[in-house]
């Protein structure tokens, strides 16, 4: 016991001992923190340099703060301001200290139509994304990397094959026709998707008619500005940028599919003997009772052999009893990719330069021989001053891409034909190594011979894409205040596809022949196809700019642009090639009959745009600021007399915080500004290239006259075309406000505008029968879309741990709608595609009232109501489980009425297929080395009744005979012992031509979506350890991309992204490349 009180009080001392010792070695230092008008800044991080040691401002902008002995430096930082380091010398124990507003946040610029702008100072509607913000984003597609970044920018993924492009457009729809933002690269028009993302400095998306009106005819519908990236002066110095990530893609939605012989074919002869009252696969019980005993078999039990060989009808045959995963058999989920990107860049006073070059690899899903997507891109960027008046800067970039695959014609016709007639009984191949394409037991062909061009490796596809792109431009500056610019920009792109197909050999029977499939699909035949198009442009205009007695501020910009572009395609065709394996037309042999057939095709376009712009802006003290602006453009598409057009615009602005009188609230809001403004814009992608010439088409007779072997041609003249037909216009109202506050901590932009799209190209007067001739295009339709946008952001700097610890929050919030205000269809008919008050988008349908329980409720709800509409030939009449449809109009017939607005029989609006929002949510965080940050992407509700041929959702409700059939697909199905169930009573075709096709409010599918779009971790290494290697930074980190989704539509279906929610054509709804997460591991290495 005396022990252990020795201990403790030997450890009191030794604790007392330690805080005299500590109190020796440090020292209090108190403060205060004010902003340049003397007031106190709340939130202030100050921190001992080099050291865990730091304090935050209170409400009275004072801190205190324990420092060590002697002399030491303050790092003080805040969000808007220009950090300081503050010395403190051994025996001061209090600091004020000033600061003043971040210089470069003040004057930070915003890329604009042929210059630059101050962001406080901009009167138009302009978002700007940083390369920063995009640069370890995962996809290949720059398009895909703006979802959701830009409030307004409406980004749509149509297709999940590598290299697909996204579908974009600014405030919503904004035409009937064509009406795609104008995309400009450095000031050259180019493609989006053809930039290597590393390469940006920055976007600029300008969304109303007074920003775009500079560009006249080419921007009725936005612009989006990219500007890359520039060397920098590093007195000789080069900077080597190394980015490099590996990883893996996977499908978003479920591959689960039904792998059981046995539910897969009682599935699909379910279905099919309700409608036709035979079955699909012709198996007897004895056959059925084989695939249940075989049910839980994941492999081939030498007991239960998967194949067994029998006699039927005299002959020998092979019956099979598989448990067989086609998708995953055809498809894999897993897929490697790895992106790498290097760049050098540097410079002295006089010159800059920038290098860049970039390789992705995608690998897709085809598992025996792989679809491979591979894309290059290289960029030189040069800037050098010829003397103090003269600069010349050069740009060219080189991308290049090539997606190999195998199908007939394309990968997505791999799928959507895999998905038919390939039951899980069924093997890829016959017990003798031959493939399995036609059985006895079925009248179809097994995956219509897909699984054997995959296996074979004899439809083989190449997709090659090129662009080459050139700008010199030379600035001229004689004074400060006064520059000329000239440029050329010389642009050639081009796509060159190789398509490839071959017999495809099989077996029927154990005893039989060898057979070929050598039409269709089958045939022996080789396509290839050029498309090359050259683009010039070239811009001259002057820029002044120059501020008088220190208040009033005048920038002009007067130019000329010219543009032309030229295209020519080129296609040929030939049968019969003397070898399998090699693809070139000289290879084309004779048929049977020793013909040779070959074909060839082409056709040629051109146009050209004259436009000169001038536009003038004014501000005084930064205080009221005006902008008018104007182009007068002529182009080549229209006839002469309506080829020119005057867009002119007009925007104010009132920056209120930079009055006298709102000075005392200067303390919370740092800028308030509201803007107004107004342009017109004109679209001259209406039609074709040729509007105005009634163009004659040629085509072939499919026969001969007496013994002539060249097939005859006949010519067919187009519709009458309309004397007066020109530009559309869109004329735009714009009013937002900005304002930021807290020390720049908060942000907040909104905007509301009103679109009017008038003298839109459609059909116009229908002519009378006799004239002989199709209804004419002519200026006949007007559109009204009406919208807002909200954008909000919060950033902040505290210190944790001693260190500065940075995060950041931001939200953006769009929505839009469309209506129909002029359209010739006065009757308001459902038979044209639009009427006069129609918002675009509308779903009209019929209304439901559940399933019928009982086959007397359904057949005495028959009785009262005429449901011959509705049935469409359905098997057994009306039965229990089967939807039953609502009265509404009263006339105890369920149908159309008139087929139109005024009388649409039981059908009304149910949805819309627009988003009724769009939005993003970012978040970031970033201390000591580490840095997080999470991007969420979505919208509201917006509706989509599935195509009839929709496999993934309809399932055996569509063509009965899929091959990915639904795991557990029956347990929606309603039936007297689940009368529960989602669907309906079993009826193959139902969805496809029969009572599902018709559109109704219980299979109308909200399809709403919040996606986690990215999540980025990444650390990097204290430079203390990199420099001494000799490197300036590295950066080790996680990005995963599109990692999970939540939307209503996964409540009756986990097959479909809600994105892959759309229509296609046809047989290319039964399956198709699926919507693609993304998991990668990268580096950075700066040198």
């Amino acid at each position: 016991m005396r022990t252990l009180k020795s201990v403790v009080v030997f450890l009191m001392l030794l604790v007392a001992g330690s805080v005299m010792t500590l109190s020796a070695q440090t020292r209090t230092i108190s403060g205060k923190v004010f902003d340049s008008n003397d007031e106190p800044l709340i939130g202030v991080t100050v921190a001992v340099e080099s050291a865990t040691i730091g304090a935050i401002t209170d409400i009275d902008g004072a801190f205190t703060i324990q420092v060590p002995a002697g002399k030491v430096v303050l790092n003080v930082s805040y969000i808007g301001f220009a950090s300081q380091k503050v010395t403190v010398a051994p025996d001061q124990s209090s600091v004020t200290v000033h600061m003043s507003e971040d210089a470069v946040m003040l004057n930070e610029t915003v890329v604009v139509g042929y210059g630059k702008q101050k962001k406080v100072n901009l009167t138009g509607a302009v978002a700007t994304v940083g390369g920063d913000e995009l640069e370890h984003r995962v996809t290949t597609s720059l398009s895909n990397m703006l979802q959701g970044t830009v409030a307004g920018l409406n980004v749509t993924t149509s297709s999940g094959v590598p290299g697909s492009s996204a579908t974009i457009n600014v405030r919503g729809v904004t035409s009937i026709n064509d009406a795609e933002p104008l995309v400009l690269i450095d000031g050259a028009v180019g493609e989006i998707d053809r930039i290597n993302p590393n390469d940006v400095e920055s976007i600029s998306v300008i969304k109303d008619a007074s920003a775009a009106a500079i560009y006249g005819a080419r921007a009725a519908f936005g612009v989006i500005l990219v500007t890359t990236k520039s060397g920098a002066a590093k007195d000789g110095k080069a900077t080597v940028h190394y980015s490099g990530r590996f990883g893996w893609q996977a499908p978003t939605t479920s591959t689960d599919y039904e792998t059981t012989g046995y539910w897969s074919v009682y599935t699909i002869n379910k279905f099919w003997q309700a409608n036709s009252g035979t079955l699909y696969v012709d198996y007897t019980d004895q056959d059925m009772q084989e695939l249940l005993d075989r049910v839980n078999d994941k492999t081939e039990n030498p007991d239960r052999p998967w194949v067994v060989e029998d006699v039927r009808n005299g002959r020998r045959q092979w019956v099979y009893y598989g448990n067989h995963d086609w998708w995953h058999e055809l498809y894999r989920d897993n897929r490697p990719m790895q992106q790498h990107n290097l760049s050098v860049s540097g410079g002295k006073d006089d010159i800059k330069y920038y290098l860049s070059g970039s390789f992705d690899k995608q690998t897709g899903i085809l598992r025996e021989n792989p679809d491979v997507y591979r894309k290059y891109n290289l960029r030189s960027k040069i800037d050098f001053r010829i003397n103090k008046w003269f600069t010349m800067s050069n740009n060219t970039s080189f991308y290049s891409s090539q997606y190999s695959y195998l199908g007939d014609g394309s990968v997505e016709n791999t799928l959507a034909y895999s998905a038919r007639h390939a039951l899980a009984c069924f093997p890829q191949k016959n017990p003798d190594g031959s493939w399995l394409y036609s059985t006895p037991y079925l009248n179809y062909k097994v995956a219509n011979g897909r699984h054997i061009l995959l296996g074979e490796d004899s439809h083989r596809n190449v997709e090659r894409g090129t662009d080459f792109s050139n700008t010199t431009r030379l600035v001229y500056s004689p004074i400060k205040e006064l520059s000329f610019t000239g440029d050329f920009t010389y642009r050639l792109y081009q796509t060159r596809n190789t398509s490839r197909s071959n017999p495809m050999y099989y077996r029927e029977y154990p005893d039989g022949e060898l057979l070929s499939y050598a039409t269709g699909a089958g045939a022996n035949r080789l396509d290839e196809s050029v498309n090359t198009s050259n683009y010039y442009s070239t811009n001259i205009f002057g820029n002044y700019t120059d501020t008088f007695n220190d208040a009033h501020h005048l920038t002009v910009v007067a130019g000329m642009n010219y543009e032309a572009w030229k295209s020519k395609n080129i296609s040929a065709y030939g049968e019969n090639l003397v070898s399998a394996d090699l693809d070139d037309l000289d290879l084309v042999g004779q048929n049977a009959e020793g013909a040779t057939i070959t074909g060839v095709g082409g056709g040629q376009n051109e146009y050209a745009l004259l436009g000169i712009f001038g536009r003038i802006n004014y501000d005084y003290k930064s205080r009221y600021l005006f902008e008018v602006s104007g182009r007068y453009d002529g182009t080549s598409r229209f006839a002469k007399g309506n080829r020119w057009g005057f867009f002119p615009s007009a925007s104010v602005g009132w920056r209120i915080s930079e009055e006298p009188f709102f000075l005392p609230a200067r303390r919370l809001v740092d800028n308030l500004k509201i803007r107004a403004s107004f342009g017109s814009l004109g679209n001259q992608n209406v039609s074709s290239y040729y509007t105005f010439a009634r163009l004659v088409s040629i085509a072939n007779l499919n026969y001969t006259f007496g013994e002539g072997s060249v097939l005859p041609k006949y010519s067919t003249l187009g519709a009458p075309i309309a004397s007066d037909m020109t530009w559309e216009t869109a004329q735009q109202w714009d009013f937002g406000f900005d304002l930021t506050m807290l020390g720049n901590r908060l942000n907040l932009t909104v905007d509301g505008y009103i679109r009017d799209t008038r003298d839109m190209l459609t059909d116009g007067v229908e002519l009378p029968a006799v004239y002989g001739a199709s209804v004419p295009d002519m200026n006949a339709a007007d559109l009204r879309t009406k919208g807002y946008e909200i954008t909000l952001n919060w950033r902040d700097q505290l210190t944790l741990a001693g260190k500065p610890f940075e995060y950041s929050v931001g939200v953006n919030l769009s929505d839009y709608k469309s209506v129909v205000t002029k359209y010739d269809n006065k009757d308001k008919t459902f038979a044209q595609p639009y009427y006069e008050g129609m918002e675009i988008g509308e779903i009209w349908g019929f209304v439901t009232d559940g399933l019928f329980q009982s086959d007397e409720e359904a057949q005495a709800y028959a009785e009262q109501l005429d449901l011959s509409y509705v049935l469409k030939g359905q098997t057994g009449g009306w039965q229990a489980g089967d939807v039953k449809f609502v009265n509404l109009d009263g006339d105890n017939k369920i149908g159309i009425g008139s087929n139109n607005v005024d009388n649409p029989g039981d059908r009304k609006i149910l949805g819309n297929s627009l988003p009724s929002l769009s939005y993003g949510i970012t978040a970031s965080v970033r201390w000591n080395g580490i840095d997080v940050s999470a991007f969420f992407q979505g919208t509201g509700n917006h509706y989509w009744y599935p195509d009839g041929e929709s496999m993934p959702f309809w399932g055996a409700y569509s063509y009965p005979y899929l091959s990915f059939l639904q795991k557990d697909f029956l347990k929606d199905v309603w039936s007297p012992e689940n009368t529960d169930a989602y669907f309906p009573r079993a009826m193959a075709y139902s969805a496809s031509g029969g009572v599902l096709s018709n559109v109704n409010d219980r299979y109308l599918q909200n399809i709403r979506y919040m996606r986690f779009k990215n999540l980025t971790v990444g650390y990097t290494l204290p430079q203390q350890w990199t420099k001494k290697a000799g490197i300036e930074s590295v950066r080790v980190y996680f990005t995963g991309e599109n990692l999970c989704y939540w939307s209503p539509l996964k409540k009756h279906s986990k097959y479909v992204d809600p994105e892959g929610a759309i229509d296609r054509s046809g047989a290319y709804n039964n399956a198709f490349y699926p919507w693609q997460k993304s998991f990668l591991f990268g580096i950075d290495v700066t040198f």
